[in-house]
């Protein structure tokens, strides 16, 4: 990724009405055949422009949600990959509009993007686990499920839900289905890519993804630990003594990993002689 695409995914994250899908393009520049991000978007472009012509246009939220599952889901068949739901390509918008299966959140990334070049109120919703799509204000929108095929979600479904995804720790609440702001969005697709790149044994793409995370305005200091990782299992080790000393730098004295990663950080000092 050049320092050119980086500034503009910073720029985007930091908007207020931020478009989710360039985000997301932007986080894959990094890879070598990634799709070029203004060309995907023209196609994300198409694909509003493909419901606008039969008619449709903004009114009730659950007709909205109804025309946007038809189209999408109905028509070009978006749907959730549940059989290799851990694949990368699942978190990467580009390889999601090709193949016509993903993730929860770049499902929803999708429709938040068609939704808002049609002037509907949408929004993401990231509940625990697992993240979905809100349409309309107040405080009852019509909330779905666009990686289940545009499923409705009623309180007793998303109180289920989070209870699962949480072991019973946390029960729904409403203030649950506030629209989550775009560079927590974007953090967490990045947790998914980290994840499934590290699980694949891909450490150096791994490493682009904690590179952007560090980017946004909700970067953590662990960030620095799990570079430090990747960084080591590359064999750049100076630089992966660096990012634990950026971790040491970043946590309080009482952070209870502190001598732990002050002696991976020597240790990674020591490999370079």
């Amino acid at each position: 990724m050049s320092e050119t695409t980086r500034q503009r995914l910073v720029r985007v994250v930091r908007r207020r009405e931020a478009d989710l899908a360039e985000a997301a393009l932007l986080c894959a520049a990094e890879l070598p055949d990634h799709h070029d991000v203004d060309t995907t978007l023209l196609r994300i472009d198409a694909l509003a422009d493909g419901l606008r012509t039969t008619g449709f246009r903004p009114g009730e939220p659950a007709a909205d949600v109804d025309a946007l599952v038809g189209h999408l889901a109905g028509v070009h068949g978006f749907v959730g990959d549940h059989g290799t739901y851990h694949d990368p390509a699942n978190s990467l918008l580009g390889e999601v509009l090709d193949r016509r299966r993903g993730l929860p959140i770049t499902l929803t990334i999708l429709y938040v993007a068609i939704g808002r070049r049609l002037g509907v109120p949408i929004f993401p919703v990231a509940l625990p686990g697992h993240v979905v799509a809100g349409v309309g204000g107040g405080e009852q929108p019509v909330v779905f499920d666009p990686f289940h095929g545009g499923a409705r979600l009623d309180e007793a479904e998303m109180t289920r839900r989070v209870e699962e995804a949480t072991d019973g720790r946390l029960g729904f609440r409403r203030s649950m289905l506030r629209p989550s702001p775009a560079p927590n969005m974007i953090r967490r697709l990045l947790n998914n890519l980290t994840r499934d790149f590290t699980t694949a044994d891909r450490p150096r793409d791994a490493l682009w993804t904690v590179d952007l995370k560090l980017l946004l305005p909700n970067r953590l200091p662990d960030d620095h630990r799990v570079r430090g990782e990747l960084l080591g299992r590359i064999g750049r080790f100076d630089e992966a003594a660096t990012a634990y000393e950026a971790y040491l730098d970043a946590v309080t004295e009482d952070a209870p990993d502190r001598e732990e990663i002050r002696r991976a950080a020597i240790r990674s000092r020591a490999r370079l002689n």
